[in-house]
């Protein structure tokens, strides 16, 4: 007589501790994939097209004190060419313009021209002396360095050993190396301090800090970032300053002066495919304007500001002044204006400390080896948790409120004459039989209700193509499943808000991050991957317990496909 086998556990889930179990399951996996999501290259380049669609929003309540605060002083070809001067310009202009701004009582100067070669020590004693003037008068003249000290000029090294009476240093080096996205050449990121491997590196001593941490720790002490190791998440707003549309022009082979960007962003941008639609209608798509206010050198003769517009544009601002040149390659790549000079990357991360504060919105990435200690790590984690726990209990209710037996059968529809409204206007034009305007007013109606039944498919149809749906009314079971797809989506569109909120205001972090861990709980459980796994864990656990192993985990599938 053969014994009984051992009882196996069961495989069907019916407890809170199932729902438990999902739950962890779906964190763990989207713990792993986040990690390895960082490592994939189609998932970056993914979420830096997501975030160029979506990220101008993050602009409509972006503050504007920072724009209040910062002018950009840029030196273009135009430039050049009204001064007579050929680039690089001689050290004695930039002495000239240090006093001239010096005289209209700006905050703080920053020069964003870096001084590798030497230069003839008359031009070199000329700017030294501007810079300690400009520090005598309370105006501090900051300079850009790559702080290596094989590239160090004398121009260099004079501005920085350079002292006023009181001992202070004329001129501070700021650094201003900034490094583009590897991906999209974009600037997506700026680092506020140097790299440890950089420190490490540097014999002669501590590298200086970024240019707008430097220059906002200086002026906003009781608000400087204590921890800035995690590099700036740059947040590019679209509402650019009033004078810029007037301001940047160009001639038109007619000679006409015209617009060279625009200062609007229009909310229907986030649409994908609208630029292309604008380009098949001939439509000119400018680019958007910086956001700081710029000020071409030529403006100190008089050309594009009046007098008094002009201090008003530089008195008791951050004056940042930086080279507009098509010749010269100091330039960078903003996912939402295209190219721009390279100082408006060091004045937009300023922009972003004093808008925000200094809690600036970070651009962390999930690491296992800081998996308590992260920001980053807190928000995916948060975001899963929040996603999967509602996307259970939402099943749970789901399943209890779906009917034992929903019907296949499509449902009886008669043709377009059984519409009551049809039925209704054939026997007002019976009753009034021979009036010939009534019978080509009741088919125009006829016409007009067609079209209008027919519209809603038209301006479906790339649902209709790609995805085959929405099929209204098919079946009872259709019907209940598009019903319920329609509650599920509006879920996930709150969950989605929900963590957008805690990741950005809550935990600071940036338009790349955001785009990741909203998209990728979401997708994780849309997908059901931990859902998947805790299935088939406890699939595998049942079959381990079995006397024949392969068997029962033949049977489990099995019976889990004939489940479905």
């Amino acid at each position: 007589m053969t014994p009984p086998s051992k009882p196996t556990p069961s495989v069907q889930p019916a407890s809170w501790r199932w729902d438990v179990y999902v739950v962890v399951c779906t964190v763990v996996t989207g713990l792993f994939l986040a990690w390895l999501s960082s490592k994939l290259l189609v998932d970056e380049v993914v979420k830096r097209a997501m975030t160029r669609i979506y990220a101008p929003l993050l602009s409509l309540n972006y503050p504007d004190s920072g724009q209040r605060s910062i002018t950009v002083v840029t030196l273009d070809d135009a430039d050049l060419r009204e001064y007579g001067l050929n680039w690089p310009v001689p050290l004695d202009y930039y002495q000239r313009l240090l006093d001239g701004l010096v005289k209209r009582k700006p905050q703080a100067i920053f020069l964003d021209v870096v001084f590798l070669d030497n230069k003839p020590d008359r031009e070199v004693s000329a700017l030294v002396g501007a810079a300690c003037r400009s520090t005598e008068a309370g105006v501090p003249f900051f300079m850009a360095t790559f702080a290596r000290g094989a590239l160090s000029s004398n121009a260099e090294r004079k501005l920085f050993e350079a002292r006023t009476a009181t001992g202070e240093p004329c001129a501070v080096p700021v650094r201003s190396n900034v490094t583009p996205d590897s991906l999209d050449h974009s600037q997506w990121a700026y680092p506020l301090k140097p790299r440890a491997e950089d420190e490490a590196a540097q014999h002669a001593g501590h590298l200086p800090d970024s240019v707008a941490l430097s220059i906002y720790c200086r002026f906003h002490a009781a608000n400087c970032p204590a921890d800035a190791e995690v590099p700036l998440a740059l947040i590019w707003a679209t509402r650019a300053a009033p004078t810029n549309v007037e301001i940047m022009v160009a001639r038109n082979p007619s000679g006409a002066l015209k617009p060279v960007c625009r200062g609007v962003w229009n909310w229907w941008e986030v649409i994908p495919g609208t630029g292309l639609l604008m380009t098949v209608a001939n439509q000119p798509n400018l680019p958007l304007c910086p956001y700081n206010q710029v000020v071409p050198v030529r403006a100190f003769k008089g050309q594009g500001f009046a007098p008094q517009e002009l201090d008003e544009a530089i008195a008791g601002r951050v004056v940042m002044i930086g080279a507009d040149l098509k010749a010269v390659g100091d330039n960078a790549f903003s996912p939402l204006h295209g190219r721009l000079p390279g100082v408006h990357v060091h004045a937009m991360a300023l922009d972003n400390l004093i808008s925000f504060n200094g809690r600036y919105r970070a651009n962390g990435d999930f690491e296992w080896h800081e998996l308590w200690h992260s920001a980053a790590n807190w928000f995916i984690f948060l975001s899963l948790l929040l996603t999967a726990s509602v996307m259970v209990v939402w099943k749970r209710y789901q399943t209890r409120m779906t009917p034992a037996h929903l019907s296949d059968e499509l449902a009886s529809r008669g043709g377009f004459e059984d519409w009551p409204v049809v039925r209704k206007l054939r026997a007002w034009a019976d009753a009034h039989l021979g009036h010939r305007g009534v019978g080509r007013g009741v088919a125009c109606a006829l016409w007009v209700i067609k079209g209008l039944v027919r519209l809603p498919m038209v301006l479906c149809l790339p649902l209709l193509l790609v995805l085959g749906w929405p099929r209204l009314g098919s079946t009872e079971k259709s019907r209940h499943a598009f019903r319920w797809a329609m509650y599920g989506t509006l879920i996930y569109l709150v969950l989605g808000a929900l963590v957008f909120y805690l990741g950005y205001y809550v935990l600071f972090q940036g338009p790349l991050s955001i785009i990741e861990y909203v998209l990728f709980p979401l997708m994780s459980h849309f997908l059901h991957l931990g859902e998947m796994f805790a299935h088939r864990s406890r699939q595998l656990w049942c079959a381990l317990w079995a006397s024949n192993p392969w068997a029962e985990w033949a049977r489990q599938g099995r019976d889990a496909v004939e489940g479905h």
